[in-house]
């Protein structure tokens, strides 16, 4: 679930934005002192793929994720990452599916051996604190990709100021805090000492609140421009591929909170 707070999909910003909303994108350009954002959303994990396969994009990074196991159509995704010139891996182990076909393994911590927070399905934060060391070179995954990021901007931009002054988990969270506030999902008023103190903590959590959240829209007013609860209908789409006599069974895989579409 927070992936979509923080805006970790191709189509959404941090705070519950829309990345083709220009006054979400404004908002956004103006917290973290540029510019602009680009107009156009990113793609998403099929279209990225398909990019792939075609030759438009021309290097992956992938990082907590395993595609090469947990996407659908096994045989196209596979074919994409034989063919992209450049797979960037940034994975704790180096037996999953898809590092055979990384050109570069980045070593990560595995849970347990970092810090930061998670929430789940309730909107509840906790805390997740570091057991042991990891390993050899391994880092939190947020380390690698600020390291990256500041050598980037040095080659691009060696005289602006640093945008990506990060040194703890905790400098993240709060810079992410701040683009929460006034939105439904405020958590200004969390920190992880409060957690420590209280145990974990539902959004939102606006600064000045005692307690979180326990259940959203008790007044009947929801975050839309009318106020009101949209409903959206899809048609049933049958699968491509049905049970028969010869194969009568349906593989549907799921989630738990360490293991994603996998098996």
């Amino acid at each position: 679930m927070g992936g979509r707070e923080t805006g970790s999909l191709s189509n959404l910003l941090p705070g519950h934005r829309d990345a083709a909303n220009p006054e979400h994108r404004a908002e956004v350009a103006e917290y973290w002192g540029i510019d602009s954002l680009p107009a156009t959303p990113g793609l998403s994990a099929i279209e990225l793929f398909e990019q792939l396969q075609n030759g438009t994009i021309k290097a992956l990074w992938i990082a907590c994720t395993n595609p090469a196991q947990s996407l659908p159509d096994q045989n196209r995704i596979r074919q994409a990452l034989d063919t992209c010139p450049f797979v960037v891996l940034q994975e704790a182990f180096k037996t999953t599916e898809t590092a055979r076909f990384a050109d570069l393994l980045l070593p990560a911590a595995s849970w347990g051996e970092k810090e930061g927070t998670v929430t789940n399905s309730e909107r509840r934060i906790s805390n997740v604190r570091k057991a042991i060391q990891a390993p050899g070179e391994a880092r939190s995954d947020w380390a690698i990709t600020v390291d990256f990021a500041q050598r980037l901007q040095k080659r691009l931009q060696p005289e602006a100021p640093a945008l990506f002054d990060f040194q703890t988990p905790k400098a993240l969270f709060d810079e992410f805090k701040g683009l929460t506030v006034g939105r439904d999902l405020d958590m200004s008023g969390i920190d992880r000492e409060l957690i420590d103190r209280q145990g974990p903590q539902q959004w939102p959590f606006p600064t000045g609140a005692s307690v979180g959240t326990s259940r959203l829209y008790l007044d009947g007013i929801f975050p839309t421009a009318s106020g009101r609860a949209q409903f959206l209908a899809e048609p049933y789409i049958a699968a491509r591929e049905l049970r028969d006599a010869q194969y009568p069974l349906t593989l549907n895989t799921g989630r738990l909170r360490d293991q994603w579409h996998g098996m």
